[in-house]
């Protein structure tokens, strides 16, 4: 074997230099970014502080206002004539009970007398021109005679009877009062603040006592340039609060302003200069030292690299040895390649390969060379595709940036026969260019994992076959449940309706009271029978829908308060009727939820319904609700807890409670009716919405059952605004209406209920007469329509649609209502889209067809 020389280092690890680079990247952003969210932090404090002192200064000056109102109606209560007496000592008696520094008086004829000696003429002044118009209010004067700052004179009128005979001043100085609502500190530094008056001239200032009266742009221009003038005085135009930074020749600085909303005055606050720059430079400095300090990490890393790099190459040679030796040993043939120049170095090789070898050799057996001859001459054409994985060093070099080592399998020929052959490469160090590979032979393992996979394959297609057969049966089932629901509803819709007319006329009948009384216990039987056997149906065919997937959540906000009055008013009067205590109770933080209100009831309807059922005379329902902690954010668990003293389930029946069609069978349940599916129907609802619910129950005592659903929290925004659920009552007595049904009972029926309202009725039996009979009528002829969804040739949704399409546009907007047996929410949708402005389910009711009447016809 011949022996292999190393004779490249190891090259530093590039995840290292990556790291080294991304962590100077990284300290390098965080430096940017920690003072840009340095900033932003002194914005949000600056535009905090100027909110704040605007809010004092506000409140302040309102105070102020109400205070020389005050004064001036305490004045204007001890004058005997026109003229103020003594004004100096009355306003100095009031001044300790006002925030003033000096209350002045200045009389009609414009002479201030307040203070005797220091009387002056103030009559040009605009403070007591608007004093004696009857205003209140403030006026900056930046020329007073006796003090070295701006006066605020808050002015009010003074009144003698009903006429105004002077204005009365509270003086407060700019630099004394106004200023102490203006100090405020950043890191312990003051920060500069001034207040300007609706020109934007300076009304105080808490770092220059001499600036009072003249022009911010004036002033701010000697040390700010023109551009950032201007942002300050478009943001104090703009009225609210604001803050920004901003760069001058001195520095960067943050500002904030904000207006005082009742005087308008405009408060200004600027950082000083060096806060921003002394911030600067540590965060700098800090993020300087941290690159050293990588930078000292790298050097030494290189240094470490270079002293194990010596062993680390005898290292890397001994293994490369061991890859070959393994190769050999497990290999028809085995070779090393380089991966940069394709010069190749056999250790052992397949006497066809070496043939190949051989063709070649005047180029001086490059990997590339042999790879195309090899995939020319000898591998199938059907894996020559894949072949090309191994093809050429370009391909080579692309996978073994993904991977140190891979395998391929493809055919050869060879010999007039077709064999199996396994390439294995592997790359032992990610630091030298060379890569060895080795062949073998592997009939004798793809026969065996051929015969495997088509044993698979055979399994699954029985597997599959099985699936099929299940789906179809479960379709044939679903077909055969909606099938026999319409099949059923509609005879069911004779034996109920004949009952309530047998009912009607039998009261008219001229036969004795025992006899009648006799008829009508017949009759309730037969009614009895039939809710029964309705309830059997709905309750089939919610099992049904619910197993099949048809079931989805509809979830929509519901206010929680709904629940609770939904069960009071549903089971009150069943309660009351059994002589049963019904007590519901709630506590609910949450005003509304997420949930599917109509499955939510359906569960109720169930639970609390067999509570009552099988609760005795004089017995206790208990149902209480309310909603705890969830481990999601968003969401709650509500839940419902139904308790009964009634006969209670035995500890033997307790497995099967959720089983459809089981229903305990004793002394004491078995004169009571039910179909065995309401608490399977409740388990398949709650697992659907991911809740438990736990029953737990003693014989002779009673059962408590505890629902746990998990739901979404909603706000009442999220809330749509609830819509009058209650049909408008409207007089039928005279109204026309078309019946389009071909069943004659429905029919006789359906006409004998709304003959009893009043109004007209017309029966066709097909949905081509409808059409015909609206087309050829004068508009207005009939006001409603009554389909069947089922009729010969035309079904009802299409004849809707033709209805809809009539030239006539009254005829075609006539409301149609379906009269059907399918009660899916899929038929609901259908009529929907087809047209139709409601459904009306078989049986019918008088309450809900006079119901869906109402709303049609308002």
């Amino acid at each position: 074997m011949k022996k292999i020389k190393l004779k490249k280092w190891m090259a530093p690890s590039p995840a290292v230099v990556v790291m080294a680079v991304a962590v100077i990247v990284v300290i390098s952003l965080y430096s940017f970014f920690s003072r840009v969210y340095f900033v932003k932090q002194v914005e949000n404090t600056i535009a905090q502080n100027v909110e704040s002192v605007a809010m004092e200064i506000e409140t302040s000056m309102r105070y102020a206002q109400s205070s020389v109102k005050l004064v001036s109606l305490m004045a204007t209560r001890q004058m005997t004539g026109p003229v103020l007496q003594n004004p100096e000592s009355f306003f100095r008696s009031k001044q300790a009970e006002t925030p003033f520094s000096r209350i002045e008086y200045v009389r009609g004829d414009g002479w201030n007398t307040a203070y005797g000696d220091s009387s002056y003429d103030v009559s040009d002044r605009e403070f007591f021109q608007r004093g004696m118009h009857g205003e209140t209010g403030i006026w900056v004067d930046y020329r007073p005679l006796y003090a070295s700052e701006a006066q605020v004179m808050v002015y009010t009128p003074l009144f003698y009877r009903d006429s105004i005979v002077g204005v009365v001043a509270g003086i407060l100085g700019g630099n004394t009062e106004i200023r102490s609502m203006m100090d405020c500190s950043l890191f312990g530094e003051q920060v500069v603040s001034l207040i300007c008056d609706r020109r934007m001239k300076i009304v105080s200032s808490n770092m220059d006592d001499n600036v009072y009266g003249q022009q911010f742009e004036k002033k701010s221009q000697e040390f700010m340039p023109l551009n950032v003038v201007e942002t300050f005085k478009k943001e104090a135009v703009a009225g609210s609060t604001a803050a920004f930074s901003f760069s001058t020749d001195y520095g960067n600085s943050v500002a904030g302003v904000a207006r005082v909303s009742n005087t308008g005055w405009v408060v200004i606050q600027m950082v000083p200069f060096h806060i921003l720059k002394e911030f600067s430079w540590k965060n700098n400095s800090r993020a300087i030292a941290a690159i050293l300090l990588v930078a000292l990490f790298f050097i030494l890393y290189l240094h470490s690299v270079y002293k194990t790099n010596r062993r680390l190459h005898s290292e890397n040679e001994g293994r490369h040895l061991n890859v070959i030796n393994a190769l050999t040993e497990s290999y028809g043939s085995a070779f090393e390649v380089n991966l940069d120049t394709g010069k190749m170095v056999a250790y052992r090789i397949h006497p066809t390969i070496e043939h190949l070898m051989q063709e070649v050799a005047g180029q001086g057996v490059r990997y590339d060379s042999l790879m195309s001859l090899y995939q020319k001459r000898m591998v199938v054409s059907e894996d020559r595709s894949a072949f090309e994985r191994i093809a050429n060093l370009e391909n080579l070099r692309r996978e073994f940036m993904k991977q140190e080592r891979f395998e391929l399998t493809y055919r050869i020929f060879a010999k007039n026969d077709i064999h199996y052959l396994q390439a294995h490469f592997v790359k032992p160090s990610k630091t030298r260019p060379e890569f060895v590979m080795g062949f073998k032979i592997i009939d004798d393992v793809m026969s065996a994992e051929l015969e495997k996979r088509k044993a698979l394959n055979e399994q699954r297609m029985e597997l599959v076959r099985a699936l099929d057969q299940a789906r179809t049966a479960d379709k044939a089932k679903s077909k055969f449940l909606f099938n026999m629901s319409h099949d059923i509803r509609t005879p069911m819709n004779a034996v109920l309706g004949y009952e309530a007319l047998a009912k009607k006329t039998l009261w008219n009948m001229n036969i004795s009271k025992e006899e009648k009384s006799i008829f009508e216990r017949y009759l309730n039987n037969i009614h009895n029978a039939g809710e029964l056997l309705l309830e059997l149906i709905n309750s089939v065919l919610n099992m049904a829908r619910i197993e099949s997937g048809v079931e989805t959540l509809d979830e929509t906000p519901v206010y929680t308060l709904e629940m609770t009055n939904w069960i009071v008013a549903t089971f009150e009067q069943a309660a009351i009727q059994k002589n049963v205590l019904l007590q519901v109770s709630r506590n609910f933080k949450n005003q509304y939820v997420y949930a599917d209100k109509v499955k939510i009831q359906q569960i109720l309807l169930n639970v609390v319904s067999n509570a009552i059922k099988f609760t005795r005379e004089h017995g206790l329902v208990r149902v209480s609700l309310r909603d705890c902690a969830h481990e999601t954010p968003g969401m709650c668990n509500v839940e419902i807890v139904v308790e009964d003293t009634g006969v209670g389930i035995s500890e033997e029946f307790m497995p099967r409670i959720f089983d459809e069609f089981e229903r305990e069978q004793t002394a004491l349940t078995r004169n009571v009716e039910g179909t065995g599916l309401g608490l399977s129907i409740v388990k398949k609802l709650v697992d659907l919405m991911h809740g438990s619910v736990k029953v737990t129950s003693r014989v002779g005592e009673g059962t408590r059952v505890v629902l746990t659903l998990p739901l979404r929290t909603a706000n009442e925004d999220d809330v749509s605004p609830k819509a009058d659920q209650d049909a408008t009552h409207v007089k039928l007595a005279g109204k026309h209406a078309l019946l389009v049904d071909d069943d004659p009972k429905t029919c006789e029926i359906v006409g004998e209920i709304l003959k009893d309202a009043g109004m007209r009725v017309v029966c066709v039996e097909s949905g081509s007469e409808c059409v015909q009979k609206i087309d050829y009528s004068a508009a207005g002829s009939f006001d409603v329509i009554l389909m069947d969804l089922r009729l010969p040739g035309m079904d009802g949704f299409e004849t809707a649609r033709k209805v809809r399409q009539l030239e006539n546009p009254r005829n075609a907007k006539i409301p149609i209502l379906a009269l059907t047996a399918n009660v899916f929410d899929e038929d609901r949708q259908r009529a929907n889209k087809a047209g139709m402005n409601g459904l009306i389910s078989k049986p019918v009711t008088p309450s809900e067809l006079f119901g869906m009447l109402g709303q049609v016809l308002t």
